[in-house]
């Protein structure tokens, strides 16, 4: 597909109505991009699925996606997330659940098209919860995460500068070093980038496949296989979603 780009004028309205309170610090140590990537993703899922009903957002955190999500696109957005102390404070308002992304309660073929970001990575079997996505999608699936280059001096510039620096970028905007230092851990045990691909693909159709920031991010967007979403297909607009 043609490359998916993100107007400055989309981008202008998004930070336009940024809360003053949104994670300045996921700013800072992504150098002010991840509200980029975010829409980048979203732009992507909506050339595969033009006109979305109904989005889950996948450990959705205060709805960082989420809030992209509803400048770009007008449609009903469903967080779910494990910890309950992130959902009351979501930047938005909208339907919340309290879930694990291993068992997400819902139907299969719910949602038109199902998305997280920067979450999978602390996945111990990624695998499963993309499966779990999949399933709950009628059709399209889209990630932003953590990723890890395959070239070895990659890898090990990223991981010096997460150990090391981006907690200390954290602190400059009022974050505790500690807090930020469990990042590098996840970075050491998740596969690289290649492995990941391998795994995903075999879940679905994966049609994007991106990594931003020297590997150490990656977004991708895959479709449900024609024979995964047959029954959704023929009442998606009727069924309840849990």
């Amino acid at each position: 597909m043609n490359e998916v780009k993100v107007s400055n004028e989309e981008l202008q309205r998004i930070y336009n109505d940024l809360p003053k309170f949104y994670d300045r610090a996921n700013a800072m140590i992504s150098f002010f991009q991840d509200v980029k990537w975010r829409a980048e993703l979203i732009k992507t899922i909506k050339s595969y699925c033009n006109n979305p009903k109904r989005i889950l957002d996948v450990a959705s955190g205060k709805g960082e996606l989420s809030y992209v999500i509803s400048k770009l696109i007008k449609t009903d957005i469903v967080m779910v997330d494990y910890a309950e102390n992130m959902l009351k404070s979501s930047l938005i308002e909208g339907d919340k659940v309290l879930a694990s992304f291993y068992n997400l309660p819902f139907r299969d073929n719910v949602f038109d098209a199902v998305v997280s970001s920067f979450a999978l990575h602390a996945a111990d079997d990624i695998g499963a919860v993309v499966k779990e996505m999949t399933r709950v999608s009628r059709k399209v699936v889209g990630v932003i995460a953590m990723g890890k280059s395959d070239n070895w001096l990659l890898r090990n510039y990223v991981a010096f500068y997460l150990r090391f620096i981006q907690p200390y970028l954290a602190a400059l905007v009022g974050a505790k070093p500690l807090d930020y230092k469990y990042i590098y851990y996840i970075y050491r045990k998740i596969p690289t980038n290649s492995q990941l691909k391998s795994i995903i693909s075999k879940i679905f159709d994966l049609k994007v496949f991106k990594v931003k920031a020297l590997g150490s991010v990656y977004i991708f967007v895959g479709l449900k296989k024609r024979e995964q979403g047959k029954e959704g297909e023929k009442s998606i607009k009727e069924e309840k979603i849990v």
